[in-house]
């Protein structure tokens, strides 16, 4: 191997290593939250979704947006943390509900799109599997 090719290497793992860290953080730092304040409802989501049925705890909420931040920038873009909370709250309403994985995924579908930016079938059913994991 190489020395420039040793450097690349190493210059890519210690940018993996620092973007793994700063997530971790961000998920500690949520975890970290005080919940004794009166906290103001989550605001409904850039979309015309009726307002979900159930909450999801503030602190998984945030780990939540952390994820979602990450793993769709463009479904994020532009939209608070309360926006983006609430497509986690709509997923967990159908949930808890009952309904299908296909209705619910339908449901996230509506609830992701930002703008002209609509969420694949992939993506919205990655988000229900992340959802699952926190109702």
């Amino acid at each position: 191997m190489f020395p420039g090719q040793l450097a690349s290497r190493c210059v890519s793992r210690t940018t993996a290593a620092i973007a793994a860290s700063a997530t971790v953080f961000a998920l500690l730092l949520a975890g970290c939250s005080d919940d004794s304040s009166s906290a103001a409802p989550a605001a409904p989501a850039a979309t015309t979704m009726p307002a979900p049925t159930y909450q999801v705890e503030a602190t998984k909420a945030g780990m939540f947006v952390v994820s979602y931040r990450n793993a769709f920038p463009k479904l994020a873009q532009g939209r608070d943390d309360a926006a983006v909370a609430a497509v986690l709250n709509h997923s967990c309403s159908e949930i808890k509900a009952g309904k299908s994985e296909a209705d619910t995924v339908a449901t996230i579908k509506k609830a992701a799109k930002n703008g002209n930016t609509e969420a694949t079938t992939e993506e919205a059913t990655a988000v229900y599997q992340m959802s699952t994991l926190m109702c």
